[in-house]
């Protein structure tokens, strides 16, 4: 077992790589204007930019949580910051829009490696149940204040310098990241079985990819075609078949060979807490979709000035970290989940009033701290209990999931907000009135609806008693066939 001193360098090294995953995320919507000029992009390709790299993110994290399991989480991990790094290198220079996407959504390959690893990594080198709570209550703090930091510093970039200059950061980050980590991190156990490509269940993980990538990109089309249009409605009914197939296949298969064992749902909990984890990056997205280019067009701030009012939705996530993160060991998830969901409503009314600038102080500003610090009661919570209620076994696919959630609920929030936007817009025009604020607030309340059956949902079936002690799934015998 590594020193106290060590271990904690690998987890501020596993924080700061989530981090950046989030902040990869979120820095490009103060960059809209910017990026969308450069790259000669219609408004209704915009949402490629942050649909591209959530995609891959999701599609790939299942495979990515199998990889990790079976073979080196140390390996993945730093793979997986070289990846983002090169590939955000790259996007930097690029003029092309197409070879933007391309390389958008490589980055989010490189992001999938890198969560999964690192949970099961904490999981690996934190076998004290107390300090793994607090480990991995700080390794979601970091991916909490990544995704709201990044709107902020995004906005620091443009209005210095150039939105290209944010992903040559991410990338110049990210790969001294992964240096480190080759330094920092030693190698795993071996494990307790020969690793095989069977193993990664190529079958089960074709058919999950597939499904979700062609998710998202109904999802993206719909606003842009309607949802009416085949381009949308195709990818949505295949997706949609692929999962059900994937989901009958994992049933059929053995338990250890499956990349997401049907068991995983029996486990204590983990349906309400996968549901809940949609939450806190559709909030967040939400607001940065809504607010920057809203604030830009409508108000005439620069990127900078927004960025700085954007502020207090930093400041929360940076202290509730802190304070969460020690409270994680002895509140009960239920009260403080709950706890969460309420502020985050309470926060989205608030914003749905907020069409003129004068209203700042009295309604954006107490919204965003109500709203930040509600995320991050959720995030923290949420992440901790899916972990607390499944086998350490599993860390690796059960993060999967969990942050699939998370990337999911951006593509999510963007598409069907902007969805609604446009269409109270094109309304307005066709009865010869400028476009106003009433499609953002209906988007609020559209999210005030899901928010608030989330709160219900987790009132009334999630159940605080303490579970009991779960078994690991079977080991595969070493003369498993490659």
């Amino acid at each position: 077992m590594p020193s106290d001193a060590r271990r904690y360098a690998m987890l501020a090294v596993f924080c700061f790589g989530e981090f950046m995953d989030s902040f990869s995320a979120s820095c490009l919507f103060p960059a809209i204007a910017s990026f969308s000029s450069a790259l000669n992009l219609q408004p209704t390709e915009v949402s490629w930019a942050f649909s591209a790299y959530s995609a891959t993110f999701a599609a790939f994290l299942l495979i990515s949580g199998r990889m990790s399991d079976i073979y080196s989480s140390r390996i993945c991990f730093i793979a997986g910051a070289f990846l983002i790094g090169a590939f955000s290198l790259g996007s930097g220079f690029t003029n092309s829009k197409v070879g933007f996407f391309i390389l958008r959504a490589l980055a989010g390959i490189g992001a999938a490696l890198n969560v999964p690893s690192a949970l099961s990594l904490i999981v690996e080198w934190f076998p004290d149940p107390e300090k793994q709570k607090l480990a991995i209550a700080m390794y979601g703090a970091g991916g909490g204040i990544g995704g709201v930091l990044g709107v902020i510093l995004g906005g620091l970039f443009v209005q210095y310098t150039t939105w290209r200059w944010i992903l040559w950061f991410i990338g110049i980050v990210c790969i001294a990241t992964a240096l480190i980590a080759a330094i920092v991190v030693p190698p795993s156990a071996p494990r307790s079985h020969k690793p095989s490509i069977a193993m990664l269940d190529p079958g089960g993980i074709s058919l999950v990819t597939g499904a979700m990538v062609l998710f998202v990109y109904s999802l993206t089309e719909g606003p842009i075609g309607g949802w009416g249009s085949a381009k949308c409605l195709a990818p949505l009914i295949i997706s949609i078949t692929l999962t059900v197939v994937f989901f009958a296949y994992e049933a059929r298969i053995p338990e250890q060979m499956a990349a997401l064992p049907p068991k995983v749902w029996t486990y204590h909990n983990v349906p309400v807490l996968f549901a809940v984890a949609f939450v806190p990056f559709w909030y967040w997205s939400t607001i940065a979709l809504e607010t920057i280019p809203y604030w830009i067009s409508n108000y005439h701030w620069s990127a900078i000035i927004s960025s700085v009012h954007f502020l207090p939705n930093g400041i929360a996530t940076i202290l509730c970290a802190g304070f969460i993160s020690t409270l994680a060991k002895s509140w009960r998830p239920k009260y403080a989940i709950s706890i969460g969901l309420a502020l985050t409503c309470v926060s989205t009314v608030l914003l749905a009033f907020g069409d003129r600038k004068e209203r700042y102080w009295s309604i954006y500003l107490p919204a965003f701290l109500i709203g930040s610090t509600g995320c991050m009661f959720v995030f923290t919570y949420a992440n901790v209990a899916i972990f607390v209620n499944t086998p350490p076994a599993m860390a690796g696919v059960t993060g999967a999931m969990f942050n699939a959630a998370l990337q999911l609920a951006v593509a999510l929030s963007v598409a069907i907000n902007t969805s609604i936007v446009q269409s109270i817009n094109a309304k307005r025009s066709s009865q010869g009135q400028p476009a106003a604020y009433n499609g953002i607030a209906a988007g609020y309340w559209f999210n005030l609806a899901f928010f608030g059956t989330m709160l219900v949902g987790v009132l009334v079936c999630y159940t605080d008693e303490r579970p009991k002690l779960l078994p690991s799934l079977p080991k595969v015998e070493e003369t498993t066939v490659a």
